[in-house]
C-alpha cells in the first residue's frame, strides 16, 4: 500500500494542504513498517503514537480557526475529528494489546485513507473555502 503525492485535494489556505501531505508521509512510512517480513512492534508503536499526536495537533488548529472565524458549520466539522480520532485511539489501542496486524492493517489501509479522502474533499474544502475569504478580507488565521 501507498499512498501517492497530491492524493488528498489540494486546499485554498497552503497550510491545511500541508498538514494533509505530512499525515500521507506518515501513513506511508507505516505501510513500509507493517510490510516487513518481520514487523518491528516498537517502531511501529512508535509512528502510530507520532501520528496520532500530528492528527490532534491538525484538530485542533483546524477547530481553532473555525472558531476564530465565527465557522457556522463548526460543530458538525468537529464533530467529525472528534469521531475520527476515537476510531483513531481504539485502532491504535487495540493494536497496542493485541499486535492484531490484519485489524490494524485494515484500519490504516482501508478505513483511515476513506476518510481523509472524504473529509478533506467535502469538509475541510468548504472550510479552506471560508479561511481564504477571511484571510482576504485581512483576517488571521493562526497555523504552527
Amino acid at each position: 500500500m501507498h499512498i501517492a503525492e497530491n492524493a488528498f485535494m489540494p486546499q485554498e489556505i497552503p497550510a491545511m494542504t500541508q498538514l494533509h501531505e505530512e499525515e500521507r508521509v506518515m501513513l506511508n512510512k507505516l505501510y513500509t513498517l507493517l510490510a516487513q517480513a518481520t514487523p518491528d512492534t516498537a517502531a511501529i508503536d512508535a509512528q502510530l503514537d507520532a501520528l496520532y499526536h500530528h492528527t490532534t495537533a491538525h484538530f485542533e488548529q483546524e477547530n481553532h480557526n473555525m472558531l476564530l472565524i465565527e465557522f457556522r458549520p463548526y460543530p458538525v466539522h468537529k464533530d467529525e475529528h472528534d469521531l475520527a480520532l476515537s476510531a483513531m485511539s481504539a485502532a491504535f489501542d487495540h493494536w497496542k494489546t493485541s499486535r492484531d496486524l490484519p485489524a490494524l492493517r485494515h484500519y490504516l489501509e482501508t478505513e483511515l485513507p476513506a476518510w481523509l479522502q472524504q473529509h478533506i474533499a467535502t469538509m475541510d474544502m468548504i472550510t479552506a473555502r471560508f479561511l481564504k475569504m477571511h484571510q482576504d478580507k485581512g483576517g488571521v488565521l493562526e497555523f504552527a
